[in-house]
């Protein structure tokens, strides 16, 4: 019952025959299409018998206008006498005797593609009858694209095709959308039964109810799926039994997945729901089934192992099999950015166990920072693999994945646990920076506790040879750019120009640590960056402030530019002007005006700036107008939990001058509150006795200043330490 041809070949033919059959030299076939669906087969047909063809776009009047000699087809997108169509079609009596009329539909040209099974056709157009115009647009589609193809369907897998929508495997069918719209008649629930236990689904041997047949054909492949996953046949029940073929053999379920255009509603309805706990209960180890990515009763299971786990401390163990449970549940993703076989990286099952590899990771950081080999505290907080600095940006990504767990149904046990891992982490979080801040304050009191690392007002100094090569250079000083953050930025960077057309330009981008201005505020930070002699930069207490001074100047917004115009740079805050120079310095504040404006998805906002900075930036590079560039910024931040409010402190009557984080006068010393940097301390350039805070839990008192949980002006690493970003062309 093999379709011997083609829809356009069968075309052919039935033109060719009513061109031998007309009386005149110059036949017209008149093609009458109820529906509209042959257009571009009949286009096919006279292609290949090089005759022209000509179609009624509105009225087949049209037809008769610019008349061509020979042979030729004419084709009318609709039945010939067409209900909804006023006019008198006889004025076509002339082609009737010169020609022929053909009035044949797609169904109807389908009866033909199958030579001597005619009659099986006939009673297959006839059971696929249907008065719904969307069903017919389905039917007609399916008719069209199985019978243009190169492999041609035999009339059964076209008539299963039909009758469930597209499919040819039944059991595909029913584990995707159950009994659907297909006739619940008798006839019909014996013919689908057939065809499922000729499947191996002997589960529904005994079903008489479409709904019978579809729960027992889900039970049949969920078990299917255990089995295959490694769970013992003999758990089941007879009729639910299968055989595997070795670790090739796809599950059904698994099949449907690599499929199905909805993978979102296959998790919804066969991890929403237990189908087999009685099983999943018995089993001793559920994680040698996480390959299994159906049956809630399993899901649970291993999320509650997983949860015991971390409870008992074994944030290792927890990670491995977060990840693995993570992966399988996401799938491997296609060369088109399709992810097949399993649920993809958006659904909330995938989510949930993505964040709880988060969770796991983050735990073990924080339960393990203080054991490296690091012996001062900014490569402990700075090394680019084994760095601290991974644990700030590990929770601003897990506040940034949000709480997926709330799209999970309700009896899912992490809708219970996670929230309460997300808060505890949280706060052993700022354990984390309270004990780094003691840290960095045995580190200051051991004295000269920098002297070996790069400072921030050295590097036009530094630098100089690519500053001053004469090639053109940018300058990115992008504002309160934490170190996590610069580093994602450089991923993101890197990962844009490998991704440049061929002919675009090379670019290698590099990262070097260095240290900011303190106290680690905007005015000194920047200030800072400014081209000089480095002894020509300090900062001193003048008549009691303290100020930034370059050759013993106080560094103003208006003066800073001044020395960077001075040294020939142009300076522009507009991302489309002022960039036709050839030594350009772009400022951005807007990271730290997030943060101090304190919006409510702060950190969301935070990430999604660095990904946008990374556009930017990669637009700007990819010009082709620099030959080097530099991502510089003036101090990082830090960002304490919703829950967590920093505690005020009064301003010690010695201060003349202070911030947020510190405070500066000639009578400060080591007993005023924070740590004491003076000249003991060695920094080069702080002329000024002044106190920094260390303690992510303390601020001075100042009017004007609220209790914001997003600062900086502090001696934590997450406030000073900086990573600086080299872009060179070639």
């Amino acid at each position: 019952m093999q379709a011997t041809q083609s829809l356009a070949d069968a075309a052919k033919d039935t033109i060719q025959r009513e061109f031998d059959r007309a009386e005149s030299n110059d036949p017209i076939v008149l093609w009458w299409d109820d529906g509209n669906y042959l257009e571009d087969i009949l286009q096919q047909a006279c292609t290949d018998l090089s005759v022209p063809l000509k179609t009624a776009e509105k009225t087949p009047l049209e037809l008769r206008a610019d008349p061509v000699d020979g042979e030729q087809v004419w084709y009318v997108p609709h039945v010939k006498e067409p209900a909804d169509k006023e006019g008198d079609y006889d004025w076509f009596r002339d082609v009737q005797h010169t020609g022929s009329e053909v009035e044949m539909s797609i169904e109807d040209l389908t009866v033909h593609v199958f030579g001597s099974e005619q009659l099986q056709a006939w009673e297959l157009k006839n059971a696929t009858q249907t008065d719904d115009p969307q069903q017919r647009r389905e039917i007609a589609r399916i008719l069209h694209d199985q019978l243009t193809g190169g492999q041609l369907p035999t009339l059964e897998q076209l008539r299963t095709r039909i009758v469930t929508g597209g499919y040819t495997d039944p059991v595909a069918f029913v584990l995707e959308n159950g009994w659907a719209d297909i006739n619940d008649d008798s006839g019909t629930i014996e013919d689908m039964k057939d065809l499922l236990t000729s499947e191996g689904v002997d589960a529904v041997a005994n079903e008489t109810e479409p709904t019978g047949i579809v729960t027992g054909t889900r039970r049949w492949a969920v078990a299917e799926w255990l089995i295959h996953a490694g769970a013992s046949p003999d758990q089941f029940p007879t009729k639910f039994r299968t055989e595997t073929a070795g670790a090739h053999d796809l599950p059904e379920l698994k099949s449907v997945l690599n499929n199905t255009a909805s993978p979102g509603r296959i998790a919804d309805r066969y991890l929403g729901e237990a189908v087999w706990p009685e099983v999943i209960r018995d089993v001793d180890d559920p994680w040698e089934l996480v390959e299994c990515l159906v049956d809630a009763a399993l899901e649970h299971r291993l999320w509650e192992e997983w949860h015991a786990s971390f409870e008992a401390g074994d944030y290792e163990e927890c990670l491995n099999r977060a990840e693995t449970r993570f992966e399988v549940l996401r799938g491997s993703e296609g060369f088109h950015g399709e992810y097949k076989g399993a649920f993809g990286p958006d659904n909330a099952w995938t989510q949930t166990w993505e964040q709880a590899a988060e969770v796991a990771r983050l735990a073990h950081r924080l339960d393990t920072w203080d054991e490296g080999a690091a012996d001062d505290v900014v490569s402990l907080y700075a090394d680019e693999d084994e760095g601290t600095w991974q644990i700030d940006n590990a929770v601003l990504n897990l506040v940034v994945s949000g709480e997926p767990e709330t799209s999970l149904p309700g009896d899912h046990p992490a809708t219970e646990s996670l929230d309460d891992l997300r808060t505890q982490l949280q706060s052993e979080y700022v354990d984390y920076l309270e004990d780094l801040g003691d840290l960095v304050t045995e580190t200051v009191e051991a004295g000269a506790p920098f002297i070996e690392d790069d400072h921030a007002y050295q590097f036009f100094t530094k630098e100089s040879a690519g500053l001053e090569s004469g090639q053109t250079v940018a300058l990115f000083v992008i504002d309160a750019l934490r170190l996590d953050l610069a580093r994602q930025l450089a991923d993101e960077l890197r990962e844009y120009v490998a991704t440049m057309p061929a002919d675009a330009p090379e670019f290698a981008i590099e990262e070097s640590v260095w240290l900011g201005t303190l106290p680690s505020e905007t005015e000194f930070g920047k200030a800072a960056l400014t081209p000089g002699e480095v002894q020509m930069f300090d900062v001193s207490l003048v008549n009691g402030d303290l100020q930034p001074l370059r050759n013993n100047k106080r560094v103003t917004l208006n003066r800073r530019e001044s020395l960077l115009n001075g040294d020939g740079w142009t300076v522009t805050r507009e991302e489309d002007e002022g960039w036709q120079s050839t030594r350009v310095a772009y400022f951005k504040n807007d990271l730290d005006n997030i943060g101090e404006k304190e919006l409510s998805d702060l950190e969301g906002m935070l990430a999604r700036r660095v990904e946008s900075l990374a556009e930017f930036i990669g637009e700007k590079l990819e010009q082709g107008e620099w030959d080097q560039a530099y991502i510089l910024t003036d101090h990082g931040f830090v960002l304490l939990p919703h829950h967590i409010k920093p505690e005020k402190i009064s301003r010690p009557g010695e201060q003349t001058d202070s911030g947020r984080r510190w405070i500066a006068g000639e009578d400060v010393d080591e007993d005023s509150p924070g740590v004491l940097l003076d000249s003991s301390t060695r920094l080069g350039y702080l002329d000024a006795n002044v106190s920094v805070l260390a303690s992510p839990l303390k601020r001075f008192r100042k009017q004007g200043v609220g209790d914001a949980r997003f600062y900086h002006g502090g001696l934590l690493p997450q406030e000073f330490v900086l990573d600086f970003i080299s872009i060179t062309q070639g």
